[in-house]
């Protein structure tokens, strides 16, 4: 069986730049899915189950199954395995499925439990948390102790007499000391209709930020500190807050240390340290508001710096 690569390759002869819907086609496969994994009708479904949760392709979902019949049917007549053509004929395009928003979270509940039904009576622990009015994030713990985190928005397809998810719009894998494992492919919906596609391992992290509903590159990343992603960390804390201790993360104490000797500099007569303990707020504040929000040892620290810098500014000589 040939893998998404393959037919990623053969896109790009196609000049998928010239045709939006080939172009998001192209570059689901080529950033966001694993370009080994075999390519079967589960990874065209499955970019549909993503892509019909942006409006654009919502409203155009006709287009998106022409041009994706067409480019299928074309591949397929020269590369496909004898038996493979049934598989194909199952496949549902855009222009077959409905999507439908679930107004109720309780509903979106019942589903990600009525899916995950198997998994469960295989053995893995399953919760779901509400992170907000639009969104679930599904946890899932096997019997060896590894995780895998999915975030589902409250969309779903109707699929006959009944309704089925839509794809996860995050999906993050640990091992089992809560670790992201290394040197597997990792997506994490951004802010801003952005989506980060990666992976880490002893380097760093590497992968790249994707844009918009047609997945187009927006920023590449080789080797970079986790810490310094800016949004792509701010994204990942988000969803890591609902199952990580934040004071076993190592980045939270990090903070916390600097908050702490920041505070300690305002008893010493020196203007470096002053503006030290300035930068550190500041980072301190972007932490608090945007990675581990309500903190109470954080908000603490933050607080108590932010009076002693005022302290110090209106009366220097003491």
């Amino acid at each position: 069986m040939t893998p998404v690569s393959h037919f990623a390759q053969y896109l790009l002869k196609q000049d998928p730049q010239r045709n939006p819907a080939r172009l998001t086609l192209y570059n689901f496969l080529k950033h966001v899915m694993e370009p080994n994994l075999p390519f079967t009708p589960a990874v065209v479904q499955a970019f549909y189950a993503r892509v019909l949760q942006f409006d654009h392709w919502q409203n155009d979902s006709q287009n998106m199954s022409t041009v994706v019949k067409t480019d299928l049917q074309n591949y397929l007549s020269q590369f496909a395995l004898e038996g493979e053509a049934e598989a194909w004929a199952h496949l549902r395009h855009p222009d077959s499925l409905q999507i439908v928003t679930l107004k109720q979270t309780g509903d979106l509940e019942e589903l990600i439990e009525t899916e995950h039904a198997a998994r469960q009576k295989s053995g893995d622990a399953i919760r779901s948390v509400r992170m907000n009015d639009s969104q679930i994030l599904v946890l899932i713990l096997s019997p060896s102790g590894s995780l895998e985190a999915k975030v589902y928005s409250n969309m779903a397809l109707v699929w006959g007499s009944r309704l089925r998810l839509t794809a996860p719009v995050t999906q993050l894998y640990y091992s089992s000391d809560l670790e992201l494992m290394p040197h597997v492919r990792q997506v994490l919906e951004g802010s801003l209709l952005t989506t980060h596609c990666f992976h880490v391992d002893v380097e760093g992290v590497h992968g790249l930020i994707t844009r918009g509903y047609t997945f187009q590159k927006f920023e590449t990343f080789i080797r970079a500190r986790l810490a310094d992603t800016q949004d792509l960390f701010a994204s990942l804390k988000k969803v890591e807050r609902h199952f990580i201790n934040p004071q076993s993360d190592p980045y939270y104490q990090e903070m916390v240390t600097r908050l702490e000797r920041a505070n300690r500099l305002l008893g010493v007569q020196n203007h470096e340290g002053l503006l030290e303990a300035e930068r550190t707020l500041n980072k301190g504040r972007l932490i608090l508001k945007n990675v581990f929000p309500n903190d109470r040892l954080l908000t603490l620290l933050v607080t108590h710096l932010d009076y002693g810098i005022n302290q110090k500014r209106a009366h220097p000589a003491q």
